[in-house]
């Protein structure tokens, strides 16, 4: 049944995805993203593990009318990953493909966690190694080339830029399998590398890596007013900078990372592990009954973290960030020309928010990063280099607090200053909206209709936002 589908009858296809099918009582049929906030019932998941498999998973859907939503770990703090339709649990489709030392690229399937691919390239001889990466190496390949997750590093682009080729399955008839790449099809490869899981069913990654490097980061506190002073010299001080400001604290921390030479220097410390991550949970706890008790964990928050401090270790290691617990996410890009403003103007919002006694209380820390611009379609940093501000709050032990006015003020001031969302997390943009940041905005929706006629990977959150269709924001909502 390797050939072509078309020809294939409809009760055969059927059979065959029987076993790949997961019954509705197992509990892999219900998915829930990773902070437990969104949930989906889908009408039917499946869990490949072959390219043939999800050729046949989308000419029977195309067949049924019905519609397929790719997911691999469900990271995403927003509804991208859900779908009442056809569920795809990519996991299934994991390794690598191909390395190759010579070109310095390395093909992995889609539903590779980064965890596997970290691994799979230090193993390699000689080692190698992605070239930037986020916060966290949980997320599969496939999911972090389809919202064009960053890292930071002025002179770094979103990590999707590193990307050779793709190779996809189209939700046309007989499901094709089509290599795209900047000289085939060079429109769906620049859709796809922000294609939200629109575009086809991702099946390989060709990526650009490089020798194994090992970063020294060093982290070393100031006072908000040094930092929003000098911020475009701090900016280009080191080949990786991350700041956390902490409002409560007044401060910022500022972390430096260069690629370095010099032997690994780890540090692990349990008592360390216990303050920052248990005691600071409960701190959390507490706030939530007695939100008037917050600014004390940003200053608990702040003494743990602005002591100077110096680590050497291999690169995704000092990349890697713990995201600690489960929490509602949100982060804006903006032309880093303005983040200076945006950024003074978002202290005095805060200071605003500290004097009520009734004020929003914000959680910590709030990360700023950049990146260099890129000519991906759908790439908050298209066009521009970008300035990344992010903010949490924290769910202590998974449970609910309030956070959707602090979120919703946090989200106008960004889009005041021209923001785009980052497209894992959650916004309330529409296509109008997004137009009008978007210069290629349309050009995407041309390629999906091109590739997608029917609409059979379209998920809610997609036809939510790129098609203005009225499906709620908070229709997966659990939390």
């Amino acid at each position: 049944m390797s050939g072509d589908l078309l020809s294939v009858p409809t009760p055969v296809l059927q059979s065959a995805l029987e076993s790949i099918s997961i019954p509705t009582s197992s509990p892999r049929a219900t998915f829930s993203n990773w902070a437990k906030t969104f949930k989906c019932q889908p009408q039917r998941v499946f869990a490949p593990t072959t390219a043939i498999q999800c050729r046949q998973i989308l000419e029977l859907a195309r067949r049924e009318g019905a519609r397929v939503h790719p997911v691999g770990v469900g990271h995403s703090p927003s509804d991208l990953a859900c779908t009442n339709g056809w569920l795809v649990r990519m996991e299934g489709l994991k390794g690598v493909a191909k390395i190759n030392h010579e070109k310095q690229s390395a093909t992995f399937l889609a539903g590779t966690t980064l965890h596997q691919v970290h691994s799979t390239l230090a193993s390699s001889s000689p080692p190698l190694a992605l070239i930037n990466i986020g916060s966290i190496s949980d997320q599969t390949i496939g999911g972090l080339i389809s919202t064009a997750s960053h890292g930071s590093g002025v002179e770094f682009p979103v990590l999707s830029q590193h990307v050779r080729s793709l190779t996809l399955v189209l939700p046309l008839p007989g499901a094709p399998v089509v290599k795209v790449s900047p000289t085939e099809d060079p429109d769906l490869f620049k859709a796809s590398l922000c294609g939200l899981g629109a575009t086809g069913l991702m099946l390989e990654v060709e990526i650009e890596v490089e020798e194994a490097f090992r970063l020294k980061e060093t982290k070393h506190s100031e006072t908000i007013d040094y930092v929003l002073d000098n911020l475009d010299h701090i900016k280009t001080s080191a080949e990786h900078v991350r700041v956390w400001w902490y409002p409560d604290g007044k401060g910022m921390v500022i972390g430096k990372a260069n690629r370095t030479y010099q032997p690994a220097q780890p540090t692990s410390s349990l008592l360390a592990h216990i303050l920052s991550f248990h005691l600071t949970q409960f701190f959390l706890f507490v706030s939530r009954i007695f939100p008037s008790f917050t600014p004390y964990v940003g200053r608990w928050a702040w003494w743990l973290s602005k002591e100077d401090s110096e680590v050497v270790d291999d690169g995704y290691k000092i990349l890697n960030f713990d995201c600690l617990f489960p929490q509602y996410a949100l982060e804006w890009a903006i032309d880093s020309s303005l983040a200076k403003t945006c950024l003074e103007e978002m202290r005095v919002w805060l200071n605003q928010e500290a004097a009520d006694p009734n004020g929003l209380r914000v959680h910590f820390p709030i990360e700023i990063r950049w990146t260099a611009k890129d000519d991906i379609w759908l790439s908050p940093s298209y066009g521009r280099e970008t300035c990344w501000i992010g903010v949490v709050t924290y769910r202590p032990y998974g449970l609910a607090v309030p956070y959707r006015k602090f979120h919703e003020k946090f989200a106008s001031l960004l889009a005041s200053h021209g923001g785009r969302p980052h497209w894992a997390k959650q916004h309330t943009l529409r296509p109008k909206d997004l137009e009008a940041v978007y210069p290629k905005f349309n050009d995407f929706k041309d390629v999906l209709h091109r590739v997608d006629p029917n609409g059979i990977m379209r998920s809610e959150n997609v036809r939510r936002h790129i098609d203005g269709e009225n499906v709620p924001d908070r229709v997966f909502k659990t939390r």
